[in-house]
Formats: structure tokens, C-alpha cells, sequence
């Protein structure tokens, strides 16, 4: 009886770390994406490389991009919130005061002064702690940390005035977004011409390196010449292509929210009511739209950093199919399969939210894990529903994997290699019409003996 006690305690345990870990997959864009990249994407691109040189570069890519796009949100984003609220809206003192988790409140609940405070006071009972500070109550247990934000000197700081502090924390939100973009996307959009330096030292040579096991190293670096003579334009222009992205995305998602009258025009009011679209869950996540606007800015510099015209193609095959299916497929999918689900087995995993549009109506909106596991709490659906949607999830998951790690590379793979020999063929035409001609070398040889014996 003891051992069934302590199994059925480890596999409470297990099952409660599985939706936990599915719940934080399924409610971040950041960490999904992360999963499908690695498993799904770049280990086997790296797996699948036609050479060396190529795995080494594409192993390469894959540390920087996670350390960059993944890791850094981690380490930065709560340091970067407590900066932004102390120095850029001065709503604190100190560095380390608690006040500094107002930024996390939703940008849909700064249209007006009224909603903010009223937000205010429901996540002032206790914020939830970010990673590393969940870490170091772990480490030290007996630390207090109290992560409580207090109202009342957040007022004080504005002299009291609601829609001023309304405004300062839009302010310093507004500066985390444009810091985090320009760091994160900047410096990914950075990387492909950092690896293509690396890897034109490590191998001697220039050009694309999928190619450098088909052909001649001169052929390669033919195939390469017009970029390495543009390079540095082509870095500065995207640096500068990405900065109006950039402030684009601020106009569109903050600018809207500073006017407080209700009734500021047809134009302001499409961006506040889409406002909450440019959150950051827990504050460090950042949110669908935005992270596929600077995941287009990523590939912008991939693509200037393309080396040929076939190294462009390789990139617009595996980032829009990447795209299309991560950021559309996983919707698609995962509608599709919900809908099956609460038609065939009568589950309660649609949305009920407005499906009025064109699109949810062949698509309709599907509830989040965390949302469905909440409702299951509160006896509102059975505790099905929440297996299966868990269940829908990595098998959309799966789905996006497979298709991204194999059949993109084995069809990139294959367009490189006829692109290449193109160009092989076409150099051996030319060596063989300025070759001389064999008849001509046998009297040149005549004459040559000729001369000798007079």
C-alpha cells in the first residue's frame, strides 16, 4: 500500500511539472518558438548540412540565436524593467523596489486612468516572481522578498495624479519595447554577417558555404564577389531598415495610448484597442505580433547578408515556409483539431470569444491550456478537456517539427546543388572553347623540334 502511495504521489507530481511545462509552451510565443526552432528546425538543418564548413556555421547560428532571442529575455528584461521605471518614468528611488512590476500591467488596461488603477489593485495582493528572482528564493529561502507593488507611493511619485502615472508607465513600457527590439532583433540581424566572417577566416575562402564541396574554390568565390565588395552597405542598410521598423512598431503600439479622451478619432482608436497585442507576458515574454514583425527584421538581415543569388533563395525557402507554418500553422492547426475534438467528443475548447469574422469562422478561436485548466479548477468543464488540449498541442507541435526538419532541407539541398552546377557546366563551356585546339598544340610542337635541330 505504501509503494501505490508513493507512485501515485510521483505521478500527481509528474503530471502536475507536465502541464506546467505545456501551460508555459503554449502561453509564450518566445518559448515555443524556441522548441520548434532547436527540435524542429535547426538540429536537423545542422544534421542534414552538405559539408563541414556549413554545420560548423549553422551550429554556430544556432548558439548565438538562442543565446540572443531565448536566453537574453531572462537575464535582461527584468533588469531592463526596474531601469525603465526608475530612470525613464522616475516612479522609484532605489534600484531594487518592488514598485518596478507596474510595467507588467497590460496596455489594455492603460486607456484610461479609472481601468489602470482598478488593475493596479488587483495585482498589487502579489505579482508573480520573474525566473531568476524564483531562483534566488530558492537558493536563499530564508530572504524575504516581498514583490508587492505599492499604490500609494507609486501616486506619490506623480503628486497624486492618476493620469500622470498612467502616462509615465506607458512611457517607460514604451522604452523596454524599443530597448528589447533594438537589442534582440538588432543583434539577430546582426548575426548572419558576423558568421559569414567567421566562417571566411575559419575555411579561407569566401562564398556560400553549402557550396563549398561542389565546386572549385574559385567557382564559389566567383559565385560571391558581388557581395563582398557591397557588405558594409548592405549591414548599413539593413541597421537602418530595421530602425524604422523599430519606431514603426512604437508609433503604432504606445503612441496610441497617450491621448486620454475616449473620442480621439477612428485612427487612434484601431491601435488602443489592439494595444494589448505589444505586451509582454510576466514581463519578459514578448507577444505574438511583435515578435513576428522583429522575427521579419531577422530575416531582412539574412537576406542581406546572403552571399548569392541561391544562399537568398535557401533563406526565402526556410524562413517563409518557417513562418507561414510556425506562425500561422500552429493557429491553424490547432483550430482545426479543436474543432474536431468538441464535434466528435464533446469538449469545450473553443473560444467564446467574438468569431463574427470571416477567418473564425473556418478558424475559430481556441482557448489557452492555462485558461482551460482554470475553468477545469472551477468545475465549469470536465477534466477531459484539459488532456486534450494539452494533447492538441504537441501534436500540432510534432506536426510543425517534422515538416520543418526534413522536407525543407532536403529541398533546399537540392535547389543548391543545381544551382551550382549550373555554373560548373557553364565554366567548363568556356575552358572548352579557349582551350587550344589539339591540332594546333601538335604544330606548335613540330615547329618547336624544328628549330631545335637547326
Amino acid at each position: 500500500m505504501q509503494v501505490a502511495k508513493i507512485n501515485k504521489k510521483y505521478n500527481s507530481q509528474f503530471g502536475n511539472a507536465f502541464y506546467d511545462t505545456t501551460s508555459a509552451l503554449n502561453s509564450s510565443i518566445v518559448l515555443s518558438r524556441a522548441l520548434v526552432d532547436g527540435c524542429g528546425a535547426t538540429i536537423p538543418w545542422i544534421i542534414m548540412a552538405n559539408n563541414g564548413t556549413e554545420r560548423k556555421e549553422k551550429a554556430r547560428r544556432l548558439l548565438f540565436d538562442y543565446s540572443i532571442a531565448y536566453l537574453s529575455p531572462f537575464l535582461t528584461l527584468p533588469f531592463t524593467n526596474r531601469l525603465a521605471i526608475k530612470y525613464v518614468s522616475k516612479l522609484t528611488k532605489g534600484l531594487w523596489a518592488n514598485n518596478h512590476k507596474a510595467i507588467t500591467i497590460s496596455n489594455k488596461f492603460l486607456k484610461d486612468a479609472d481601468s489602470m488603477m482598478n488593475e493596479l489593485k488587483r495585482i498589487s495582493k502579489g505579482t508573480e516572481k520573474y525566473p531568476l528572482e524564483a531562483l534566488f528564493n530558492r537558493i536563499f529561502p530564508n530572504k524575504k522578498y516581498e514583490q508587492k507593488i505599492n499604490i500609494d507611493e507609486l501616486l506619490k511619485s506623480c503628486g497624486g495624479d492618476k493620469e500622470k502615472l498612467r502616462q509615465k508607465i506607458i512611457k517607460a513600457k514604451n522604452a523596454v519595447f524599443i530597448f528589447d527590439c533594438l537589442f534582440t532583433f538588432g543583434l539577430l540581424g546582426s548575426v548572419p554577417f558576423i558568421n559569414n566572417e567567421i566562417t571566411r577566416k575559419q575555411s579561407g575562402q569566401a562564398g556560400f558555404s553549402a557550396e563549398m564541396n561542389m565546386a572549385d574554390k574559385e567557382i564559389v568565390e566567383n559565385r560571391a564577389k558581388e557581395y563582398e565588395k557591397s557588405k558594409h552597405k548592405k549591414y548599413l542598410a539593413f541597421l537602418s531598415l530595421f530602425a524604422a521598423i523599430t519606431l514603426g512598431m512604437s508609433l503604432a503600439g504606445f503612441a496610441s495610448l497617450y491621448p486620454n479622451s475616449k473620442n480621439c478619432g477612428k485612427f487612434i482608436n484601431y491601435f488602443r484597442n489592439r494595444a494589448k497585442y505589444f505586451d509582454y507576458k510576466k514581463g519578459i515574454y514578448m507577444s505574438r505580433l511583435p515578435f513576428f514583425l522583429g522575427y521579419i527584421a531577422d530575416v531582412m538581415g539574412v537576406l542581406f547578408a546572403s552571399r548569392n543569388e541561391t544562399e537568398k533563395k535557401d533563406v526565402m525557402i526556410r524562413q517563409s515556409f518557417g513562418s507561414a507554418v510556425f506562425f500561422g500553422g500552429d493557429l491553424l492547426l490547432g483550430s482545426l483539431f479543436t474543432n474536431i475534438s468538441d464535434r466528435l467528443f464533446g469538449t469545450k475548447l473553443r473560444s467564446e470569444e467574438d468569431n463574427s469574422s470571416f477567418i473564425n469562422k473556418i478558424f475559430p478561436k481556441i482557448k489557452s491550456l492555462s485558461d482551460v485548466i482554470d475553468e477545469v479548477e472551477q468545475g465549469k468543464i470536465s477534466r477531459v478537456n484539459k488532456k486534450v488540449c494539452a494533447g492538441i498541442f504537441w501534436v500540432n507541435m510534432f506536426i510543425l517539427m517534422g515538416s520543418l526538419g526534413y522536407f525543407i532541407p532536403k529541398l533546399v539541398n537540392k535547389m543548391i546543388r543545381r544551382d551550382v552546377e549550373k555554373d560548373v557546366n557553364a565554366q567548363n563551356k568556356i575552358n572548352l572553347y579557349t582551350r587550344p585546339r589539339m591540332e594546333d598544340f601538335v604544330k606548335g610542337e613540330k615547329r618547336y623540334l624544328q628549330n631545335q635541330t637547326l
